[in-house]
């Protein structure tokens, strides 16, 4: 066994660039080792702007020996009638150097073939590591890459350096360029020197790169710019994206503290905030009541000697930045927000689909719709206000500046034009979720209930005419974010327990896209309503093959219009599964046991059950207690007791069914027992899944 130790050094990275190294790297590198069948105790990546690390301890020193199987001709296409080999099986044997003693007869489902076995024989890391690593680091796939050298190797930035150590011995190789050694280099203005690394050991690397003024942990220059922010300059909280950005950009934290007038902090907070951040990579400071002081903390790249050249520096940049901010906030609130209304013709909408304008005049009219829906005819003025304003910001100087401040800027313009504060609040809170990633309780925490609806009409909106003509996703490619627009809406239905049904609301705003859509309708509500379930799933992080994955898919195929009423269904029954498994199973079982019955009927299942018919005692015990238990357990579905009706279900059937099917044969000759019995199976079997869940659908009910 033996450690390895990778440095590439490289020109200061973007930010992007490491998010795609650690997510990737570690990944292809694991597989990367596993088809080189070398094995490994542990794997580890770092990255800072100048130096990509891989540290893989516990790592074999040879190739484990392979056993290989070449499969050749049919058996019978092998041999001649004599028993002597065929010109196919020779020329098998020639391409692959063997003789007939090298073979063996193997069986396969398309017969008997003969196969050639082999065993290549492991080679020594240090000759398969060089070509493995050459390839791993051209796979990772970043966003842009560049050449600079001969060989023409693509990467973000240009490769500098290139440490390479198996234990204490450096691998010799050419990479990009460069020679293989176990020389690397620290900061590149505190410590630019090179150093020599003596071994491949983790922790030796990360001492002699501090020594070099470089914390090659990302996690470590986070919570060095974190303590900062708290402890030094008195920040409760602050932006976590900005926090992780600039951990990325620096290899030794510094923190500096700057000002910038007081007159500016008449602009929105979060103005001022996205200026500095946009432009600067600085936190905007406030203080312990949450208000915006005039004070800024920047994050500098290593101790500096001019400190205060580069505050001057900061400070004049932001000064001429807060300028231009002010100047576009005067001048989009010299007109109220509504007269920028028309503006939105000027914005085309997914290319065929008319403008901007004309989608606020549907989500108007899908406003009303979702109010009533939901059950919510208080809100629909506001929703449908927060709607028609929803999307004017975009025609602002301000947003035209900061993107990223959209539906922020419109709430601050919409309080100074004299809206309502629901209103103002709901047309920042409707582009909510910032992340698929959320929680949906904090979802329900910043944002409110009005904003949630304009925010589920706005997508659905968008999913609609999307589906509608032919622009789903595809693959990778989902170039309209509408994976994150159906993302959002689950996650919105599930942070406000909004029940309504989500096929209604498609319907209609087909409807008032008129004949502008190609698909079928038909067509387009299967599609949405798959794109759907995906994204159900996808919110509740399941993995297929699971039993939480089949309880989700039993409770989807029993009805899912309604999005809300699906996952508390979800939940209530994994709960009870979980707690209590054999009441779970116990109506899984009946539930089996009946849909085996019901699959194979056909019209005969549509009768009504003649109690004249029921001719064997324990079908007749089984219709009796049908009629006379089947108004509790829909009785505690309606009132969404689902736990109970599972365990009343169960209880109430488990055992008769059992006996039932031991003791009575269901598809007998006379057809109208057989029919009679089939629609008694039916009823039991729709008393619970109709309204609750498929369970047949779930594998190992033992």
């Amino acid at each position: 066994m033996a450690n390895l130790l990778v440095e590439l050094g490289t020109e200061e990275l973007p930010s992007g660039v490491l998010d795609v190294v650690y997510a990737e790297l570690p990944v292809k590198a694991a597989e990367a080792l596993k088809t080189a069948r070398l094995s490994y105790e542990d794997l580890k990546v770092e990255a800072t702007p100048r130096r990509i690390a891989l540290f893989v301890s516990g790592l074999a020193v040879r190739q484990a020996d392979e056993k290989v199987e070449i499969s050749g001709p049919s058996l019978e296409k092998a041999y001649a009638a004599d028993g002597k080999p065929t010109p196919a099986l020779e020329g098998f044997l020639k391409s692959k150097g063997a003789a007939v003693n090298d073979l063996t007869v193997k069986e396969t489902p398309r017969g008997k073939f003969v196969v050639l076995l082999r065993e290549n024989k492991g080679r020594a890391a240090d000759k398969v590591l060089p070509e493995l690593l050459q390839a791993l680091f051209g796979s990772v796939t970043f966003p842009k890459n560049m050449r600079w050298e001969p060989t023409g190797f693509r990467f973000p930035r240009p490769a500098r350096w290139l440490v390479t150590l198996l234990d204490k011995k450096p691998l010799a190789f050419t990479f990009a360029g460069l020679k293989a050694s176990n020389q690397s280099y620290g900061h590149r203005f505190l410590a630019p020197k090179a150093f020599r690394i003596p071994s491949a050991d983790w922790d030796i690397y990360k001492k002699l790169l501090k020594k070099a003024h470089v914390a090659l942990d990302l996690a470590e220059r986070k919570a060095i710019i974190a303590k900062g922010l708290k402890t030094k300059f008195q920040q409760a909280s602050f932006d976590e994206e900005l926090l992780h950005t600039t951990a990325q950009l620096v290899e030794e934290p510094e923190l500096l503290q700057g000002s910038f007038s007081k007159d500016y902090l008449q602009l929105p907070k979060e103005v001022l905030a996205s200026c500095m951040k946009k432009n600067q990579k600085i936190f905007a400071c406030y203080d312990s009541k949450g208000a915006l002081t005039g004070k800024f903390v920047a994050v500098l790249n290593g101790r500096k000697s001019n400190v205060t050249g580069i505050r001057a520096g900061y400070e004049n940049v932001l000064e001429s930045r807060l300028k231009d901010a002010k100047y576009f906030y005067t001048a989009d609130t010299k007109e109220k927000l509504e007269a920028k209304l028309p503006k939105l013709e000027q914005v085309t909408y997914l290319g065929k689909l008319g403008n901007m304008r004309q989608k606020t005049e549907r989500m108007e009219k899908l406003a009303e719709k979702i109010a009533a829906l939901a059950h919510k005819p208080e809100l629909t003025e506001s929703v449908r206000r927060a709607a028609r304003l929803s999307k004017v910001d975009l025609m602002t100087h301000l947003v035209y500046e900061f993107p990223d401040l959209q539906g922020t800027v419109g709430r601050e313009y919409a309080l100074a034009s004299g809206e309502s504060q629901d209103v103002a609040k709901a047309i920042a809170s409707h582009y909510l979720p910032k992340s698929l990633t959320q929680d949906y309780a904090a979802l329900g925490k910043e944002g409110d209930l009005v904003g949630g609806l304009v925010g589920i009409i706005d997508r659905i909106d968008l999913l609609v005419g999307a589906f509608g003509t032919g622009l789903q996703p595809t693959g990778s490619q989902d170039p309209f974010a509408l994976r994150r627009a159906g993302g959002a809406v689950v996650k919105t239905i599930r942070a406000w327990n909004i029940s309504f049904s989500v096929a209604d609301l498609m319907r209609e705003a087909a409807a008032l896209y008129g004949n502008a859509l190609t698909v079928p309708a038909a067509e387009l509500a299967d599609k949405l309503m798959k794109f759907f379930e995906e994204r159900v799933i996808f919110e509740l992080q399941l993995k297929p093959g699971t039993r939480p994955h089949e309880i989700f898919s039993a409770v989807w195929q029993s009805r899912h219009d309604n999005f809300a009423d699906v996952l508390e269904r979800f939940q209530q029954l994994s709960a009870l599964f979980e707690r209590e498994p054999e009441n779970f199973i116990r109506a899984g079982k009946v539930v089996e046991r009946t849909s085996n019955i019901v699959k194979g009927m056909k019209g005969a299942g549509e009768k009504s059950i003649n109690p004249e018919l029921l001719k064997e005692p324990l079908e007749k015990k089984l219709f009796e207690l049908l009629e006379k238990e089947s108004g509790e357990i829909d009785k505690r579905l309606d009132q969404r007791h689902f736990e109970d009706a599972t365990r009343l279900f169960g209880k109430v059937f488990y055992g008769p069914i059992h006996d039932f099917f031991e003791q009575v044969m269901v598809n007998v000759e006379d057809t109208n027992i057989r029919e009679n019995r089939q629609a008694l199976m039916k009823r039991i079997n729709h008393l619970y899944t109709k309204k609750l869940a498929d369970l047949s659908m779930l594998s190992r009910l033992d």
